[in-house]
């Protein structure tokens, strides 16, 4: 299956769409959505997940995807052999007796996939969903998400600080100035090999044109941790790294012409 919106084509697989707030994530997946309202078979084989897990609060896991179930028109008598199928897809069998209040951040991730898998989506559209976990927790949510996108389009749409690095197999870039880009993600990693450097500065460098810069902390003298893309070594001791993500969005959005 093939998702074509505005010229951008989401493959099976897990497709990543990064971008600030305002740049149209929301407004790119909804759109997905609007395309295929008046064709009820396709509409089924969609399904747009955001944090919708605030009418289930004192629900129990559990009862949680009971009602998920129905919604999804399972057979009562096949409901509990669906739910403990993906409890266990999405390990959350030892957390199924817990309230939806109880439950972390990370686990409300966990269950909100198992609701939306009771329905069998073959197009899953996941809006910031990764917004509150921490670097761990989305990598574990994005290893989740590898697997059951072997056989459906999932696309992950969030800030460009919320990636699961090395999984994407495909990643489209917004931004409010620029038209949007949708490339392979070794395509993008590869626009920035050999040009993330970090080092430590006695203040934080001024920003100028072509300089793309983050601060990573600061130390108890003042001196600054300083990551920084640039095309040439920026200053005398530094260390040549890995790029991210991240840092091939701030090349592409730093650039004046298209890149690809």
């Amino acid at each position: 299956m093939m998702i074509n919106v505005n010229g951008l084509q989401f493959t099976i697989g897990l497709n990543g769409v990064l971008g600030p707030r305002g740049a149209g994530k929301t407004r790119l997946l909804q759109q997905i959505v609007t395309e295929r309202a008046n064709d009820v078979r396709l509409m089924k084989l969609v399904l747009y997940v955001t944090d919708d897990l605030h009418n289930f609060h004192n629900f129990t896991l559990t009862e949680t995807l009971a009602y998920a179930a129905g919604a999804a028109g399972i057979a009562p008598a096949d409901v509990p052999v669906h739910i403990e199928a993906v409890l266990t897809r999405m390990h959350l069998m030892r957390y199924a007796h817990l309230h939806v209040f109880e439950l972390t951040n990370c686990l409300r991730v966990q269950t909100l996939l198992a609701k939306a898998l009771l329905a069998n989506p073959a197009v899953l559209l996941l809006d910031g969903l990764l917004h509150h976990l921490n670097e761990s927790e989305c990598m574990h949510i994005g290893y989740l998400l590898s697997k059951i996108a072997t056989d459906r389009v999932v696309v992950l749409a969030g800030d460009v600080n919320e990636t699961v690095e090395g999984l994407f197999d495909t990643v489209c870039l917004l931004h409010p100035d620029k038209t949007a880009v949708h490339v392979a993600t070794n395509t993008a990693y590869a626009w920035v090999e050999g040009k993330v450097w970090e080092y430590v500065a006695a203040e934080c460098p001024q920003a100028s044109e072509g300089r793309m810069l983050t601060v990573l902390k600061q130390a108890e003298d003042g001196a600054v941790y300083v990551r920084e893309v640039a095309t040439q070594e920026p200053c005398a001791e530094v260390s040549q790294v890995t790029p991210t993500l991240r840092d091939a969005y701030l090349w592409w959005a730093a650039q004046r012409e298209p890149i690809l």
